[in-house]
């Protein structure tokens, strides 16, 4: 898909004939979203760049995120997005900076940057340029990643909740205490959700660690004072960002922590008190299994009282038994 766009009166207006090379030539930003091989072409016989990406992208060899050359700079980020389902996805964008207009092409994603275009909107004034729609892309970037960051937060404050009840009414703690099962199914959902609040943080950081670079990669070419203080702005916002996805890292990795530390405890007690049945039956047993011997000559074998004897040698070993473990309180 190629969309072109351009600033009149501080408004970003859509170009109409996306693919007419004068219009194109006029425009002050091109998005090209899952664009095809025919769309590429356009826009680089139209503008004179080479928008096909560095190289492969490598998440951790910066020479394949950034190139120069006279015509253009070449940046590649990672936009961290939440498809339908919820499902994290890092989506790779590269931004070309020409010489009068941005360039933004997204692969592997039907959407693309089109859910941050209508946010930019108002947010140029006049005099606003190419530099401006990156600084404003820059910008609802920075929203878009706090709006994750609020519904992860809320995620984690519902595991908490059910993780420690320390919210749940009274009656509501009994019944899971007496029911293990219950409380086993309940730790198990915890688990599951835990799992992909933890990769949309994980995902997150690679996204920030992306555009922090970026910044890095800008602030070393000429670029305008003013587009520079903007980048100052986003700069401050990633690192709160970053410091936000620490915490909350912090919190996922507590959670993870106190669902392991019930679900041993809860372990603990069915093992007690597997242990004690075998503990308290150890009396009677014996005792069966004396007076099961088949030997010829038992002094009880012929007694009237032998059979009653028995049971309530049994009996009274057993209570005796289980009256010494409540007073030791095991």
């Amino acid at each position: 898909m190629l969309k072109s766009y351009r600033l009149e009166n501080g408004n970003l207006l859509e170009c109409g004939g996306s693919s007419d090379v004068a219009l194109l030539q006029k425009a002050q930003w091109i998005d090209l979203c899952a664009a095809t091989p025919d769309e590429k072409k356009i826009v680089e016989g139209a503008l004179k760049i080479d928008v096909s990406p560095v190289n492969d992208y490598e998440p951790f060899q910066v020479s394949s995120h950034f190139s120069v050359s006279p015509q253009q700079l070449t940046m590649t980020g990672l936009l961290l997005t939440l498809r339908d389902d919820d499902d994290p996805h890092l989506l790779k964008v590269t931004f070309i900076r020409a010489r009068d207009v941005l360039v933004t092409i997204s692969d592997g994603d039907p959407i693309g940057l089109a859910a941050l275009i209508q946010e930019c909107e108002g947010s140029f004034s006049r005099g606003s340029g190419s530099d401006d729609i990156l600084a404003g892309i820059f910008d609802m970037i920075v929203d878009h990643t706090d709006n994750i960051l609020d519904k992860v937060g809320h995620d984690l404050d519902r595991i908490n909740t059910m993780v420690f009840q320390h919210h749940a009414s009274a009656k509501r703690r009994m019944l899971l205490q007496a029911s293990p099962r219950r409380r086993n199914r309940q730790l198990e959902r915890v688990l599951s959700d835990l799992g992909p609040s933890r990769e949309i943080l994980v995902k997150l950081r690679r996204s920030v660690l992306s555009f922090k670079r970026t910044i890095a990669f800008l602030r070393e070419q000429d670029m305008p004072k003013a587009f520079l203080a903007k980048l100052d702005t986003f700069e401050r916002d990633l690192r709160s960002i970053a410091e936000a996805e620490t915490d909350l890292s912090s919190t996922a990795g507590f959670l993870l922590d106190g669902v392991v530390g019930y679900i041993g405890l809860l372990q603990n007690k069915v093992m007690n008190v597997l242990t004690l049945v075998g503990v308290i039956l150890t009396p009677p047993v014996l005792v069966a299994s004396v007076y099961g011997m088949n030997f010829r000559h038992m002094p009880e074998l012929d007694w009237t009282y032998g059979y009653p004897f028995a049971l309530g040698l049994m009996a009274v070993a057993t209570v005796a038994l289980y009256l010494f473990v409540r007073v030791r309180g095991l």
